[in-house]
């Protein structure tokens, strides 16, 4: 693997799919031979979905999301006014697991148990298998990957995927083509996938399998998202009323709660970013595999096959790209965004060539603004309803490392009240 410097984020971008291949390096990341991730290698129908019907649809989608937040916390959240403890990062998980399949598969199988089962114990079981088999050889992958319970689950829930969406599906072809199809069920990813897949695409089990693969990528990067905002607000309990606040006062400007209040919480999206800034999914980003050979514009010679990609922490904790780097400031962006001609920078959701998180250019993670919605969805509920803190005046639960991933505290806890009279939850 080659670790380029943030200089050749441009160049690197300007480079074709074809010379240099993102989806090859997200499934040589992910074992995909071995975890059947590969099949992104064979299909970027998730991928244009989400491009062209999940991102222009976020509007009518934000109601059936609140309304699933809402159904997620009456069954996952105490309604006690007494301080009670919580693991936030398992909490979290179901809620998020439950608002992205209102969107992916919509009702009632969004709230199928067995569903819920599947699209977040998937993605349990690959982590599970890459970041153990990193740790040996690539020779002895074949061998371990037969030996693996990790693996073999991972296969299994694939299999478990299909048994339950595949007459689904069929069912749905059905009613699509005599126009039966109800418009709530119409407007979710897996009719989308249906409706535009290819004949190469169009197989059930095919659809089935990357409903799954899209679980994968969305459900857990914005389950870690919005738990590291959580812990990070309780270490700066300041922020708390300081965004409930700015809630309010958006609320009140637009007469209600509206489709587009979210893009207007600006303190919380500064939040956000600067919670993922400390805290990325991981300390690598920009992956691509070199399809050719490539002489870079310093003389750095990219052998064909070579895996490059960039150092995301250690270039967001640059002082010559961060201010004040080791401080936590969560307006940091908000007070960017009051610069002249930059209120449309430095969002959550944006990318720049300096914070690559989601990547940069024409192949940045296309999901990027679902996830940015959806967590603001959950924390606009959890931070105007309840009030949070940390366990006996204790800090911030250490993140876990595992290679270059990195994970909030699975076994963290705080401490959770319901805000009783004062909760002002504007949805």
């Amino acid at each position: 693997m080659v670790v380029l410097p943030v200089s050749m984020v441009e160049e690197i971008r300007a480079l074709p799919i074809e010379k240099a291949n993102p989806t090859v390096a997200h499934a040589h990341n992910l074992l995909g031979s071995y975890t059947k991730m590969d099949l992104i290698l064979r299909s970027n129908l998730h991928f244009r979905m989400i491009q062209t019907r999940l991102t222009p649809m976020l509007g009518s989608l934000t109601g059936p999301m609140e309304d699933e937040v809402e159904y997620g916390l009456n069954h996952h959240f105490p309604s006690s006014e007494e301080w009670t403890r919580m693991k936030p990062y398992h909490t979290i998980l179901e809620l998020v697991a439950r608002t992205s399949a209102r969107v992916f598969v919509g009702l009632p199988l969004c709230r199928s148990e067995k569903w819920l089962e599947i699209s977040t114990q998937f993605t349990e079981q690959i982590f599970v298998s890459v970041c153990f088999m990193r740790l040996f050889p690539t020779w002895t992958h074949p061998i371990l990957s037969k030996l693996m319970p990790s693996i073999w689950k991972g296969h299994d829930y694939i299999r478990q995927s299909q048994k339950l969406l595949v007459p689904e599906i069929l069912h749905r072809k059905e009613l699509m083509a005599t126009g039966k199809l109800a418009r709530d069920i119409q407007d979710t990813l897996l009719s989308w996938m249906i409706e535009c897949a290819d004949a190469s695409e169009s197989d059930p089990k095919h659809l089935a399998h990357l409903e799954i693969v899209i679980s994968l990528a969305a459900i857990h990067t914005s389950q870690m998202n919005a738990v590291h905002v959580l812990y990070d607000l309780c270490a700066h309990p300041e922020c708390f009323e300081e965004i409930r606040e700015e809630i309010r006062e958006v609320a009140r400007k637009q007469e209600g709660w509206q489709k587009t209040s979210y893009a207007q919480l600006r303190k919380l999206d500064s939040f956000m970013k600067e919670s993922q800034r400390f805290n990325p999914p991981s300390m690598l980003s920009y992956h691509r595999v070199m399809q050719g050979r490539h002489v870079l514009s310093d003389g750095t010679v990219l052998p064909s096959g070579s895996h490059i990609c960039m150092p995301v922490n250690a270039i967001q904790m640059d002082p010559e790209v961060t201010t004040n780097p080791e401080v936590f400031d969560g307006f940091r962006y908000y007070k960017q965004r009051q610069t002249p001609g930059e209120g449309h920078l430095h969002q959550f959701a944006t990318t720049e060539k300096n914070l690559l998180n989601f990547g940069h250019g024409k192949y940045a993670c296309p999901g990027r603004f679902f996830a940015s919605l959806e967590i603001k969805v959950i924390l606009v509920r959890l931070i105007m309803n309840y009030d949070f803190k940390f366990v006996d005046g204790g800090g911030r639960p250490p993140n876990l490392r595992a290679h270059e991933f990195l994970f909030p505290n699975p076994d963290g806890e705080l401490l959770i009240r319901f805000r009783g009279s004062d909760a002002e939850s504007p949805f």
